[in-house]
């Protein structure tokens, strides 16, 4: 049965994992478990992507797809920003962007730890529970 193309658009690899792990019960086949396996090792949060991806292009007049290709290098440095960018912003402007992206970086590792705290408190007084059941 051929499909027809709906929508086609870029997206991060946070998004292509949440969307291979979501069509894996039905079935995937050997290209789409090995890219699922890919885009979990360099993925990021794909709600958080998301955001990152409008405040690029809302902030910085940047295309959808060179706002996911920063998404997905996960720039550091300026190089890394204007290898994706080009010649296409200023020397200032690839600053601000990176100093930007990194500021979005820290609050989702802000974020994460708060929610691994919680779940490891959650998870311990679960388990506290269970061992007065068993007296």
């Amino acid at each position: 049965m051929v499909r027809k193309i709906l929508e086609e658009k870029p997206i991060p690899l946070g998004q292509v994992y949440e969307l291979l792990t979501i069509r894996e019960e039905a079935g995937i086949n050997y290209v789409q478990r090995v890219t699922a396996q890919h885009a979990e090792k360099l993925s990021r949060d794909a709600a958080y992507s998301e955001e990152v991806l409008q405040a690029l292009q809302n902030e910085f007049g940047l295309s959808r797809m060179i706002a996911v290709q920063l998404v997905n290098t996960n720039p550091r440095v300026p190089t890394d920003v204007k290898a994706v960018v080009g010649t296409s912003l200023s020397k200032n402007d690839i600053e601000r962007l990176l100093e930007r992206y990194l500021e979005f970086v820290a609050q989702l590792s802000s974020l994460k730890t708060k929610k691994d705290v919680s779940q490891e408190e959650e998870e311990e007084s679960e388990e506290s529970e269970e061992g007065f059941e068993d007296l």
